[in-house]
């Protein structure tokens, strides 16, 4: 039980900025949807209208169903924009459409207080170069009318709160890195941002 305050402790830290200011495709690489769920009580089939937000700027709205999973919309086109930086500022014209498809995201219980229920996000972990690096979720999106899939990728597991007080929840996590795959050729390729990106999701009201 120590060991489970101490990390709630840590997850809350990191996240108190937020809390405080309010702050795909299917493939065969699909989240398994059956693992990590948590065992706070928290609304099992609830869904949330929310914001993601990068240093507080509000780049995108999605909404947020909460089962044994987050099934979430990633801020695609922010998102998009920094991945494929160098095709939008190529001389060539290129298209990019976007899917709006939700990620499907697990979460594990890492401990509670009365305040808050903390989980720590089940990332997929993968060694890139000798780097390990966490899939935090995806989105497809078609490149010239081909279909690539974007993981998005950190240096450590993102977290998710929820709070007791007001029913709402805070998921986040830093994008340090993207893997594109193209899902015609099945070749993949490693992009990073100019620096990483503070990326926070928050529900602002509960609407079932």
């Amino acid at each position: 039980m120590k060991a489970k305050m101490k990390t709630a402790l840590m997850v809350l830290g990191m996240l108190s900025g937020c809390l405080l200011t309010a702050c795909s495709v299917d493939d065969a690489d699909s989240y398994d949807a059956h693992n990590g769920y948590i065992s706070a009580d928290y609304p099992f089939g609830a869904v949330y209208d929310g914001e993601w937000t990068v240093d507080k700027v509000v780049m995108d709205t999605a909404r947020l169903e909460v089962t044994n999973v987050l099934k979430l919309r990633l801020p695609e086109q922010y998102l998009g924009i920094s991945c494929f930086e160098r095709e939008s500022a190529s001389s060539l014209v290129h298209t990019f459409e976007y899917y709006g498809q939700p990620s499907v995201i697990r979460f594990k219980d890492q401990g509670y207080t009365d305040y808050a229920s903390f989980n720590s996000l089940s990332s997929t972990e993968k060694n890139y170069d000798g780097t390990l690096l966490f899939t935090q979720a995806s989105f497809v999106v078609a490149v010239d009318g081909v279909d690539h899939r974007v993981d998005v990728l950190s240096n450590e597991p993102g977290n998710a709160v929820y709070r007791n007080d007001n029913g709402q929840w805070t998921i986040g996590f830093t994008v340090t890195a993207y893997n594109v795959t193209n899902l015609e050729t099945h070749e993949e390729q490693v992009r990073a941002p100019h620096k990483p990106i503070p990326l926070y999701y928050s529900t602002k009201n509960r609407i079932r």
